[in-house]
Parts: structure tokens; C-alpha cells; sequence
């Protein structure tokens, strides 16, 4: 017990005559450090950096960003996909008329663009990500 009240006085001289050393502006800049590492332990106040949350901010935004353009891009599909199945049925009915070669490609071309738009799409939204190097 008294070895642990020997160690304690003896780091409280060490630190009397390190405060005792530093100068005024610097005894200003500790007291403001001992004080923030005071909240900081307590839990009143985080720790932030401000590029991170910079970074957090735009990942947030370009998430929301992606979530809106995904939508924009599933109803501008779903509305082309609805016209090209419209335009097929016209023509299984005979109300509307196409040469055998305009219809395939029509179709065809429908369906490669769908399909592109889909890749884009997934690529953008989900890029391979390479792991940190640092």
C-alpha cells in the first residue's frame, strides 16, 4: 500500500515539474488538452476528423444519389419493356403490321438495349472496390 502512495506522489512531482517547465502560452495549450482529454474519456464529446465526415457526408450522398437514378432507370425499363411487349401483341393481332425483319429487330434491339442499360446500370452502382493498400 505505501509503494503505491510512494509511485503516485512521485508521478505528481514528475508532472509538477514538467507543468512547472512548459511556458504560459503552452501551460494555456495543456490545460486545454488535460480538458479535452477530460471530455473525451468522460464521452461528452467525439472524436472526428473533419476530411472523414467530409467523406461520410459525400458517401451518403452519392448512395442516395444511386438509389434515386436506380429507380429513374427500373421505370424508364419497365415503361420500355411494357411498349415493346405492347407492340408485339399489336402485331400477333394483326392491328398493327411490320415486316418480319423490322419486328426481330425492333425486339432485338429492345432487348440488347434493356439488357446494356441493366450492365451500366450494375457496374455504376456496384464498382469492384480494391482493397487498402495502406
Amino acid at each position: 500500500m505505501t509503494v503505491d502512495i510512494e509511485e503516485k506522489q512521485k508521478a505528481e512531482d514528475a508532472l509538477s515539474k514538467i507543468k512547472s517547465a512548459v511556458s504560459k502560452p503552452d501551460k494555456k495549450r495543456a490545460e486545454a488538452l488535460t480538458q479535452l482529454k477530460g471530455k473525451l474519456a468522460s464521452g461528452t464529446v467525439t472524436k472526428v476528423d473533419p476530411l472523414v465526415q467530409s467523406q461520410l457526408d459525400d458517401s451518403q450522398n452519392d448512395r442516395e444519389l444511386k438509389k434515386r437514378y436506380a429507380n429513374y432507370f427500373i421505370w424508364i425499363l419497365v415503361g420500355q419493356l411494357f411498349a415493346m411487349n405492347l407492340a408485339f401483341i399489336l402485331v400477333g393481332f394483326k392491328w398493327m403490321e411490320f415486316e418480319r425483319y423490322e419486328l426481330e429487330l425492333y425486339l432485338a434491339g429492345t432487348l440488347a438495349e434493356v439488357f446494356g442499360i441493366v450492365l451500366i446500370i450494375t457496374k455504376n452502382l456496384f464498382p469492384n472496390r480494391k482493397p487498402n493498400t495502406k
